[in-house]
């Protein structure tokens, strides 16, 4: 298999991969002055440079792993020259219409979208509990953070977070609106607002709410990069009880309608790389094409169907918080 990009992500990609058994070459955009063929002192994978990672591409599984604004081209390149599976980082693109090449290619259904949290087996409990709501209810769902703490070493001013084009929080946090929907249904926006000033000196969105109906569900979204201490998960209230998801401690709390409550803990969901070992494993088991519980069960990544929605719902969400409601039913965005 081969890994394109060799920035913190692409490499743990290479690593977890090779953890689970694969044989990877690593391919970085960038040169970085070293042999082709040698080993990544990193994650031990091969590395590849501009002559010999084209023809590696060939009946091989390719992880995209670049900059947002390359994804595209670059999974596009995989395709064409006959790669077998394809798993684009997410987002799968900056913009829905950014992916419209990607959405028109005849294999595209040989894409995959790297989704972890539906790796997590505290997720996978949490949609069982879900699915027993009959009645439906309301949830909140929240991801927030300190954006300057993600990379400590190195100023988060100059990371792609913090370009508009391609950062800004409903592109990174876009887990949130794949693993909700997965949840609760298909989303039909309501309203949403954006927040392009604040405390961090950068030009995109800091954070964003958005609000929208799905099935039996009423879901509210809070994305930011301002919050200390970090904060995720999502709680989900009901005639039948309480549901809790959080991530950051790995439990699952029910509460049920008299007031009892149970609480699981899952470790594992702690460590990041059994996280990615599990998607990795089920990205090469099974297909995009797979039965959906089948994929759910066994935590593979989402399908780009799937990932080119979540990215057409932050659209809409970008649109409606910086224009108003207007803005999503205008000629240039039919509703």
């Amino acid at each position: 298999m081969v890994v394109r990009g060799s920035g913190s992500i692409g490499r743990r990609h290479a690593r977890v991969f090779r953890q689970v058994g694969a044989d990877v070459s690593l391919w970085p955009v960038r040169d970085r002055g070293l042999a082709n063929g040698a080993a990544d002192d990193a994650t031990g994978a091969r590395l590849l440079d501009d002559s010999t990672g084209p023809a590696s591409l060939r009946d091989a599984f390719v992880v995209v792993a670049t900059d947002t604004s390359r994804h595209v081209g670059d999974a596009l390149e995989a395709l064409d020259a006959g790669a077998e599976m394809v798993l684009v980082e997410k987002p799968v693109a900056p913009t829905a219409a950014a992916a419209h090449a990607l959405d028109e290619h005849p294999r595209r259904s040989a894409v995959w979208v790297a989704a972890p949290l539906r790796a997590h087996e505290g997720f996978r409990h949490l949609r069982r509990l879900v699915g027993r709501l009959d009645r439906g209810g309301a949830a909140h769902v929240r991801s927030q953070s300190w954006l300057p703490d993600w990379r400590p070493d190195r100023d988060y001013r100059e990371s792609y977070s913090a370009r508009p084009d391609e950062g800004g929080v409903l592109r990174d946090l876009v887990h949130e609106i794949d693993y909700a929907t997965v949840l609760f249904g298909q989303p039909a926006l309501v309203g949403a607002s954006m927040v392009t000033g604040g405390p961090l000196d950068i030009e995109a969105e800091q954070g964003a709410t958005l609000l929208w109906g799905s099935g039996l569900f009423d879901v509210t979204t809070r994305l930011d990069y301002v919050t200390r201490p970090t904060t995720r998960g999502v709680v989900v209230t009901s005639p039948d009880g309480i549901l809790e998801w959080d991530v950051v401690r790995a439990t699952v709390r029910h509460t049920t309608p008299g007031g009892e409550r149970t609480e699981q803990v899952f470790d594992h969901d702690l460590d990041r790389d059994i996280v990615m070992g599990t998607q990795a494993r089920a990205a090469l088991a099974l297909r995009p094409s797979s039965p959906l519980d089948e994929r759910i069960a066994r935590g593979a990544p989402a399908t780009f169907a799937d990932g080119i929605a979540a990215v057409r719902l932050c659209d809409e969400a970008r649109a409606f918080g910086t224009r108003g409601p207007a803005a999503i039913s205008s000629p240039e965005n039919p509703a």
